[in-house]
């Protein structure tokens, strides 16, 4: 009876490791450097590595304080914008005292001496939404979430909700409604954009004039934050 449950115990840690481990799987590539182009391809910052075998490894900087002044304020933007820039009231959501300066980190790079943008990270829990994505205009929305990196100068927190609405025809808007619970500390966050539900529409074919094409796009969506790396994320690499 003591071996069963030491064989279960150690099971159980052996898939608790295997959960929280990070792996870009089917990686063809060698080692590289992880890095953000957030402040421009001049002053890339680097948050971890990976291995030639693909496990990831972070290591984000606490500030950014070797970017200088100067270059910060070129790229960085009010937190209204960077994190409700998609609401129809996006410059209501935050009083003047709360919007901190805040930037959209991009995407998570590979980079070595050789070739500094070997390629770029996308965090989804579904691979599906990669399309999506890539052409949000073009492609098909799925449930699931997809994570973004921001940066932003200080503690941030808010929850509350927005709509997004866009017109598409003369009788049909695409409206998504947005689900804030957010909690970031100064430095670099994970936002997570959960889409719950999803609804079709008829958009005008880029192709054929007087053509509509049936596209699904999110209508609900509930957005989180961690600092922390999400556990629940699948690593899908783009190599160039």
């Amino acid at each position: 009876m003591k071996n069963t449950l030491l064989a279960i115990l150690l099971l159980s840690i052996e898939v608790l490791i295997a959960q929280n481990h990070n792996t870009l799987e089917n990686y063809p590539l060698k080692a590289a450097d992880l890095v953000l182009f957030t402040f421009g391809m001049d002053n890339p910052i680097s948050i971890g590595s990976i291995t030639d075998s693909g496990e990831l490894d972070f290591n984000f900087p606490n500030d950014v304080n070797f970017i200088s002044e100067e270059t910060k304020s070129n790229f960085m933007s009010n937190a209204a914008f960077t994190l409700f820039g998609k609401c129809d009231t996006s410059y209501d959501i935050l009083s003047e005292e709360e919007n901190s300066k805040a930037v959209n980190a991009g995407y998570i790079s590979l980079s070595t001496k050789e070739n500094p943008y070997s390629g770029l990270l996308f965090m989804v829990t579904d691979e599906m939404l990669v399309p999506y994505l890539e052409d949000t205009y073009s492609n098909n929305a799925i449930i699931g979430s997809y994570f973004e990196l921001i940066y932003i100068e200080s503690d941030f927190k808010y929850q509350g909700e927005c709509i997004s609405t866009v017109t598409n025809t003369e009788t049909d808007t695409i409206e998504t409604q947005y689900s804030y619970d957010l909690e970031l500390k100064a430095g670099f966050n994970f936002i997570e954009y959960k889409i719950e539900n999803v609804k079709e529409h008829k958009v005008p074919s880029m192709y054929e004039e007087g053509v509509f094409d049936n596209i699904i796009k999110p209508s609900t969506i509930k957005v989180s934050s961690t600092q922390s790396v999400p556990q629940n994320t699948k690593w899908i690499g783009k190599y160039f």
